[in-house]
């Protein structure tokens, strides 16, 4: 059937959300026919949960700490059908995404929706519960207005075709931060659209994406990797925190990207707990429609 369409999902720690993600696609006015669980950890008593709406796979990428690109790239590479979504395990989608996806489906196209996190997200509630609370508490410092045209790796959707066209994920970016840029990045330079649908998915907000600082290694690393690809730095609102911080050289752009030194403890702790006017960018990444 032409409607036939995969979800893939990344799982380390969110049992609970997984949990919750799995009762949000069985309540979508068109199901999943099939979601594929990739795991970054070891098995666990969730590891064999099954719905009875749709088939559940389960596959397993444990070789490090945090190997997105690996475990993206497992989950596509198993699905059966064509047409494949990706959902962070901790989003909740509108009932009706599945269908306007469907119903609006083109290859050669990315599709995804405008993404609100929400601080202190319930475990256990549903879309239109969520959606109707008035004491829901979003972050002032995420603005609507720059998801007109913005890819989110939370919630995107694809054809299998055009995902092995820029071959998925590049695995030589590892741990956290730019692999996302570098995978909009690569599909804008195939020629391959982005489609905004006008359904708000729900994620749940971590006050760490605005300040990373936590993953600064890995950070540079990945920027260093994309600049050597693609001649330019990304992400450079995240370098130009830490290079108020002294934490990164203040002429990086001429003099080349290292780290002068690690953060201290409560340098960690504060980005990890102070929402700053950076937008939201370790899930969101340029492309041009």
């Amino acid at each position: 059937m032409k409607d036939n369409f995969s979800v893939v999902t990344i799982v380390k720690n969110r049992t609970k959300q997984l949990s919750n993600l799995i009762a949000n696609l069985e309540q979508a006015q068109l199901p999943p026919s099939e979601l594929v669980v990739v795991w970054m950890a070891p098995p666990s008593d969730k590891s064999l949960v099954q719905s009875k709406k749709f088939c559940i796979k389960h596959k397993f990428a444990t070789s490090e700490e945090l190997p997105l690109a690996q475990a993206r790239n497992r989950g596509f590479f198993a699905c059966e059908y064509e047409r494949i979504v990706h959902i962070d395990v901790d989003c909740l989608c509108a009932p009706d995404l599945f269908l306007k996806l469907m119903q609006n489906w083109q290859d050669r196209t990315i599709f995804t929706s405008p993404i609100q996190p929400v601080v202190d997200m319930p475990e256990e509630i549903s879309y239109t519960a969520l959606r109707a609370r008035r004491d829901l508490h979003v972050p002032k410092s995420v603005s609507q207005r720059s998801q007109s045209k913005t890819f989110h790796s939370a919630l995107f959707a694809i054809d299998r075709a055009s995902f092995n066209e820029v071959n998925g994920f590049d695995e030589q970016y590892h741990g956290f931060g730019i692999g996302d840029i570098d995978f909009a990045t690569r599909c804008s330079a195939a020629g391959i659209d982005l489609h905004m649908l006008d359904t708000l998915t729900f994620n749940q907000f971590r006050a760490n994406y605005q300040y990373p600082v936590n993953h600064l290694l890995d950070i540079v690393t990945n920027a260093n990797l994309f600049k050597s690809k693609w001649g330019y730095y990304p992400a450079t609102h995240w370098l130009s925190a830490f290079m108020q911080a002294g934490l990164i050289d203040e002429n990086y752009e001429s003099n080349g990207l290292c780290i002068k030194r690690m953060p201290t403890a409560s340098e960690v702790s504060t980005a990890l707990n102070v929402e700053t006017s950076h937008t939201q960018a370790a899930n969101v990444a340029r492309i041009s429609a």
